[in-house]
């Protein structure tokens, strides 16, 4: 370490007062003869902080002239199923034959455009304005996507239900008054309405394939880093991945080649392949590895693990071979997402993550910190909860998160090592149907158990990196209705082999009509 200067303003406030609270902090001390010296380092600190912050800042470029913002309107989750935030137009104003030419597209209130709010299911703070587009955003207009609006996604992104927005429930269209599945609710049920074509959704537990199994729609988590995350805001930097939310495996790897490849500013993306082709190759026959751990989940239903059990034995049909894999390790995964998710998001959310070569908006830490009691009280139980277990994991559990971290390594290898004797592995997306949406009061317990075990067959992969599509096989009845609501199935394949898990999709989607099942 070095410093970069000695110069100090008259009005710098750096006081011995002020170094005092900082040794503080740590409950340390310097000798008395030490104190004069170190005061003068950190008011020249103060200094380099002051240079850096008046420094005009860089963020990727947006072009507001091509990609003009039309017709705003704040929805605010006043439709039918709760899932608008703001509608308007977006869309190329040159001529445009692209990929996605005319097709109407919603995205997760948490992706950022530049001009639209952001509320991303809160009150925890008043929305605040993005300063870009995410590189997603520009990748969608430029294949010729007409953006349509966003959609409502459940606080903070950070719950598996959908009955956390600040706006109001999201119902399914299925049935009112049950989960869409979370954190991208708004997105799901928008789709599976039919009134957006494609949606973007984001993912950290399971929060694309989650609504995606409940509201009957194709939904992948891409191999991790594949699609950028420039300019979408984070809960945990390692967990997050952005992805496409479809009715068809078609339409999803459609979607999936618009928004995939580096994008120069996401350090999450080292290995992504240069060449990148999403194309379904009918006539291979696959090797199918039934994830034995992932069905002994106490969570599953006994008649959602014969139903997704029935889906695989229809690969037969197919001409693919189907055998059981073992990954015992997988039964440990969640655990290992949740010190990760708590240790390493605890620092996203308080405004302290670092040590990153990525774009991030300074406007929404400013707007968002310090947290104090107004957000403790607005944040959703799972969010409080979480910043709590992360407070004492790091004071009791020193090197908890990298032992955690390292882990996580043996855990990519052993799916890696499955994965080398069979082409892909399922799973279950969740353990039971859509239920009925929870309380917005009663205690903590009550506030979150419709959602208790709901993503631990999804978060190990997001941990891993693996990509993993949830695959509609079905209606199910839910716990408490004799109504029957979509459910699906978990594909998990190589890294950056997306297109092996589009050509079992596509080829059980052809043969057999989910809707039918």
């Amino acid at each position: 370490m070095s410093i970069v200067s000695f110069k100090v303003s008259d009005d710098n406030p750096v006081t011995e007062k002020t170094l005092a609270a900082q040794l503080a902090k740590l409950n340390v001390s310097l000798h008395p003869a030490e104190e004069s010296e170190f005061r003068s380092f950190l008011a020249a600190a103060h200094e380099t902080a002051k240079a850096v912050e008046e420094m005009d800042d860089y963020t990727p470029p947006t072009d507001l002239v091509r990609f003009p913002r039309k017709n705003l309107q704040a929805i605010m989750a006043k439709d039918k199923l709760g899932a608008w935030v703001y509608k308007f137009s977006l869309q190329d104003t040159e001529e445009n034959n692209g990929p996605l030419s005319g097709i109407s597209i919603c995205v997760k209130d948490c992706i950022g455009i530049a001009k639209i709010p952001q509320i991303m299911g809160t009150d925890c703070w008043e929305p605040w304005t993005p300063s870009t587009d995410a590189t997603v955003i520009t990748r969608l207009l430029k294949a010729g996507g007409k953006i349509i609006g966003t959609s409502n996604c459940e606080q903070l992104c950070a719950f598996t239900g959908s009955h956390t927005s600040c706006l109001g429930n999201v119902h399914n269209p299925y049935l009112l008054g049950h989960s869409a599945g979370g954190s991208s609710s708004g997105s799901a049920a928008l789709v599976a309405s039919g009134q957006a074509e494609m949606a973007l959704g984001a993912d950290q537990g399971g929060s694309i394939r989650i609504p995606a199994a409940m509201c009957g729609l194709v939904g992948l988590k891409p191999t991790f880093g594949l699609v950028p995350y420039t300019g979408i805001t984070s809960n945990e930097y390692t967990l997050d991945h952005v992805g496409p939310m479809t009715k068809t495996v078609e339409d999803n790897a459609k979607m999936l080649q618009v928004l995939a490849g580096i994008d120069g500013f996401d350090d999450r993306q080292c290995g992504v392949p240069e060449v990148l082709e999403y194309e379904f190759k009918e006539h291979r026959k696959l090797k199918i590895g039934i994830l034995k751990e992932s069905f002994e989940n106490p969570f599953l239903e006994i008649s959602m693990k014969n139903k997704i059990l029935a889906a695989i034995e229809r690969f037969k049909e197919l001409g693919y071979d189907i055998v059981e894999v073992s990954i015992p390790m997988h039964t440990q995964a969640p655990q290992l997402w949740s010190i990760i998710e708590r240790v390493s998001g605890l620092h996203s959310r308080l405004g302290k993550a670092s040590g990153r070569r990525l774009y991030s908006d300074p406007v929404f830490f400013k707007h968002t910190h310090p947290l104090g009691d107004h957000f403790f009280s607005k944040a959703p139980v799972n969010v409080r909860n979480s910043i709590i277990n992360g407070l004492y994991f790091e004071e009791n559990f020193p090197g908890i998160f990298a032992k955690a971290t390292n882990l996580v390594l043996k855990l990519r290898a052993e799916y890696d090592n499955a994965l080398c004797k069979v082409d892909l592995l399922i799973a279950p997306t969740t353990p039971f149907a859509a239920p009925v949406h929870g309380p917005r009061e009663g205690s903590p317990r009550e506030q979150v158990s419709s959602t208790f075990g709901i993503n631990t067959n999804t978060c190990p992969f997001n941990i891993s990196g693996h990509p993993a599509l949830n695959l509609p096989i079905g209606f199910l009845p839910t716990k408490d209705s004799l109504c029957k609501l979509p459910v699906g199935m978990q594909i998990i394949g190589k890294y950056f082999d997306e297109s092996t898990i589009y050509t079992a999709a596509y080829a059980w989607e052809q043969k057999f009509d989910w809707h039918l099942n």
